[in-house]
């Protein structure tokens, strides 16, 4: 807590003003935030006068936040501020013990803004980010009772879903269609990731295997180390007991965990799209026709539509790995396909149709929620010299830790040693030419984390392009910069959520110069080839094909006869053709199949041959040509231009959207909440709008009670209907109706209740409720379970709104069942009703449900027809 910062920080300088000696400073174990932050600073001779002071003076106003106004006595020593340094720093001083000490205090600072009402307003909203943890303003989410298959496969303390939203993703994965896809966009602190996990950890708790594949190996290694604490705690680790396929593994280590992925040992597997459809080919082939691939799962999935159309294509050529894997897997064992993200846009949840759903249709649960903890400043300046004062003001100033954001890599270098040159040491650089040796060092140093051991603090500072920061997860980030205007909103939106992931407020300062809108209209106009030019590459790679049946291999390398381009650019470019061909309908794209041994080939042969293939296999794909359209150039030139105008404008949209945000003549978060909407029937499925503060609502707006100007209510999405209809238990005895009532006539027959509850769980009715479940029952069920989900109704919430099967249990108790009941028999969805035979009809007084309802059995009965 900071009032505790404050007493920590307290000693840390009463010990300096006794002893003069940094070396001889307290341990301070249990520091924690920023406490912590100055206690690694103070004695490091890395450190410079800037971040002392810096960290100091947060402290200081972290008191202040809870009216300790309190300042500090420290000393005048070499390697610790001077006057003039805690001056500059935002500090008042007076002088003591006869020049050897001064008194130190903080005065707040915020972003420049525009006049007295918005000032008023930028105090408050720092106020409220140094009050942290302890502020009214902390995002808080309605927790609900998790269900046994997820406590069960997360542990103990996953006793609870931190929201309703992340409640309805983890049951619509659990209760997806073996093939399906689901996409799930669930805001950031909604636990995301635990979503994955549980069901992918649930289902290969004997064999089986999940690929989740993320954008970054830092993000890998961070998942991974997530996994491991989980199966560690739990038990049931993979052979290797390492999960996150990147370069960082030994050859040995690769090996081992291909060859468990085949066998289906390898119970999951973090890894990049580029391994995917390379290394990780062909043993995920083979699990998936042994029936062994459960989950596979997409992070961050807005970045198939944002990176695959560009330089990363493996975002978007995996939908040809996971076509293969449904071919080759048995019926009814089909991977199921998961695609995350905390925010979407109807151009993005489009591509992940068309390419991981098509040619069924994904289910979507949207739970969108613009973040509660930022406050937006946003400065223009009319020279760059402006623009690098108010920026090094503004990281000096403002909470740590921080990351300074840019859009070039040359910006990122040159913002790093401005800092240092500054008095900020304690800075670190990250951008897409960083190694991940340098991203995993530099992470280290930011979060005191390595692995999951706590190490010293080296960074408060994280000067990054947009190459930083995907799927970070540190908590306590409170401050987000930009130094340049991102190409688009969502890159933006995506960055300033790197900040507040622990749910307290945080800060967004953006400053941008005219020189920035031409770099962004640049980055954002990246070059979409032509359609003309399209079909003569297209033409090209057809030429050199070899056909087998319907597939077609052709050359990525083949180019036309007046082209030439360096080779690893011109397969790029040959890719994003049969990318946008296959989202224009034109083709689909399949990986191509390794050879099989023919009859009476020698073993030398068989292996050049397979060697051959393996060496090649990145230079050519097997396309399947979907109708006529694909060979005549009108109609190829008509359906491609679509496509590409489509993405054109998407991108357009998406550059303007964000001036727009900034120009202030409009709340952020309408500007966001009308970006992030996805079309649904005649309408949208739209974002909820929160806004803690923005240029327009400060200058325009009065504070609504509850400390914002916009405030959404928590998103509960519905989840989507069952996909098919699977036999149901005891079919024969539902007759006509889809409620088959169930019942118990003495206290023997009620000791057999349990017993069948678990036989329908065995059959695969996942859902159960109803005020007759008990402890005890809940407790065993997912035993029984065994790798499937079970489900508890606790609310009636699936009684009342999903029309899948359902086991209700009344209580021994109950004489009439009640509204709820009675709307679900009107309804007549799958329903088993476990209940006394005395209890009432609803809708019928004084008259017992089994002598009106046809569809009814004992529960002796039941038992013995199971």
């Amino acid at each position: 807590m900071a009032t505790d910062n404050w007493t920590g920080a307290k000693t840390l300088f009463h010990e300096l003003v006794q002893h003069r000696d940094v070396q001889r400073l307290p341990e301070l174990p249990q520091a924690t935030g920023t406490l912590r932050r100055l206690r690694d600073a103070l004695p490091s001779g890395l450190s410079g006068w800037r971040d002392i002071a810096s960290l100091t003076r947060q402290i200081l106003l972290e008191a202040q936040a809870r009216e300790n106004t309190t300042g500090f006595t420290v000393p005048l020593l070499t390697g610790l501020p001077t006057r003039e340094q805690w001056e500059a720093a935002a500090c008042q001083t007076g002088v003591r013990d006869h020049g050897a000490n001064l008194w130190v205090q903080a005065l707040p600072w915020h972003p420049p803004v525009s006049d007295q009402a918005s000032r008023a307003a930028a105090e408050e909203d720092l106020r409220q980010v140094h009050l942290g943890e302890d502020s009214p303003h902390r995002r808080k989410l309605e927790s609900f009772l998790a269900d046994p298959f997820f406590t069960a496969a997360l542990g103990p303390e996953h006793s609870h879903y931190v929201s309703a939203g992340q409640r309805q993703a983890a049951r619509a994965i659990t209760l997806a269609e073996p093939g399906s896809t689901t996409v799930i966009c669930l805001p950031t602190g909604h636990g995301k990731t635990a979503v994955a996990l549980a069901p992918a950890l649930l289902a290969s708790a004997s064999s089986g295997v999940s690929v989740v594949v993320v954008p970054t190996n830092v993000l890998a290694a961070d998942l991974e180390r997530r996994a491991f604490t989980i199966v560690d705690r739990l038990g049931q680790h993979s052979p290797t007991r390492r999960y996150a396929f990147t370069s960082g593994l030994s050859d040995d280590e690769r090996r081992q965990i291909r060859q468990d992925i085949a066998a289906g040992r390898q119970r999951l597997v973090f890894t990049s799209p580029e391994s995917l459809v390379r290394s990780l080919k062909q043993p995920l082939e083979e699990a998936a026709q042994a029936g062994l691939l459960n989950y596979f799962v997409i992070d961050e999935a807005h970045l198939v539509e944002q990176w695959g159309n560009s330089f990363r294509t493996e975002f978007q050529t995996m939908a040809s790995h996971r076509r293969m894997w449904l071919s080759k897997a048995p019926e009814g064992r089909q991977p199921v396909t998961v695609a995350m993200s905390a925010t979407l846009t109807g151009q993005q949840v489009e591509t992940l149709g068309s390419l991981f759903a098509s040619p069924q249709e994904a289910k979507v649960i949207w739970a969108s929620q613009l973040r509660h903890e930022p406050s937006y400043y946003i400065d223009t300046f009319s020279s760059e010299a402006d623009r690098q004062s108010a920026v090094l003001d503004a990281v000096a100033h403002l909470p740590k830790p921080l990351i300074l954001y840019t859009t070039k890599v040359e910006d990122a270098q040159e913002w790093t040693n401005r800092l240092r040159s500054h008095g900020l040491h304690r800075v670190a650089g990250v951008t897409g030419e960083s190694s991940d040796a340098e991203r995993r060092e530099t992470l280290a140093g930011w979060s005191g984390k390595a692995s999951t051991e706590e190490v010293t603090t080296r960074f408060d500072i994280v000067v990054g392009t947009s190459a930083f920061g995907l799927g970070v997860d540190l908590d306590d980030v409170k401050t987000i910069v930009h130094a340049c205007l991102p190409e688009t909103v969502d890159r933006y939106y995506q960055e300033v959520g790197r900040a507040g992931r622990n749910g307290s407020p945080c800060i967004a300062y953006l400053a941008t110069t005219r020189r920035d809108e031409a770099i962004a209209n640049y980055m954002s106009d990246e070059a979409v080839i032509g359609a003309p030019r399209a079909w003569q590459r297209w033409e090209a790679m057809f030429h050199s094909r070899m056909t087998s049946h319907d597939r077609h291999r052709v050359s990525l390398d083949a180019y036309p006869t007046d082209m030439h381009e360096g080779f690893k650019r011109n397969r790029q470019w040959n890719i994003r053709i049969l990318n946008l061909m296959v989202r224009s309908g034109l083709v689909a794209f399949h990986p191509p199949q390794p050879p099989v041994r023919m009859e009476g080939e020698t073993e030398s042969a068989w292996e050049a041959r397979r060697d051959h293939f393996f060496a090649t296999a990145e230079s050519y794909a097997d396309v399947e040509l979907l109708d006529s359209d694909a060979r005549n150039s009108e109609r190829f030139l008509t359906r491609f231009k679509a496509e590409r105008r489509k993405m054109l404008e998407s991108r357009a949209s998406a550059l303007q959207e964000l001036k727009e945000a900034l120009r202030g003549d409009r709340c952020i978060s309408d500007v966001l909440r009308e970006y992030y909407r996805i079309p649904h029937g005649p309408g949208f499925r739209r974002t909820g709008a929160t806004c803690r503060g923005c240029p327009h609502c400060r200058a325009t707006a009065a504070r609504h009670t509850s400390g914002f100007y916009r405030l959404a209510g928590e998103p509960y999405p519905l989840l989507p209907l069952p996909e098919s209809a699977r036999p149901l238990p005891l079919r024969a005895y539902f007759g006509d109706r889809q409620c088959l009532s169930l019942w118990w006539d003495d206290g023997d027959d009620q000791a057999l209740v349990s017993r069948l509850v678990e036989g329908l769980v065995r059959r695969r009715v996942c859902v159960v409720g109803g005020p007759g479940l008990s402890s005890r029952i809940r407790n065993q069920l997912q035993t029984t379970a065994r790798t499937r989900a079970v489900i508890t109704d606790d609310d009636g919430a699936l009684l009342a709104n999903w029309p899948g099967p359902v086991i209700w249990l009344a209580d021994s108790n109950t004489t009439a069942p009640g509204p709820a009941i009675a709307e679900r028999l009107a309804w007549d969805v799958p329903t088993y009703l476990i209940h006394p035979w005395a209890m009432q009809h609803p809708e019928h007084d004084h008259e017992r449900l089994v002598a009106i309802h046809p569809a009814n059995l004992s529960i002796r009965c039941a038992l013995e027809e199971l």
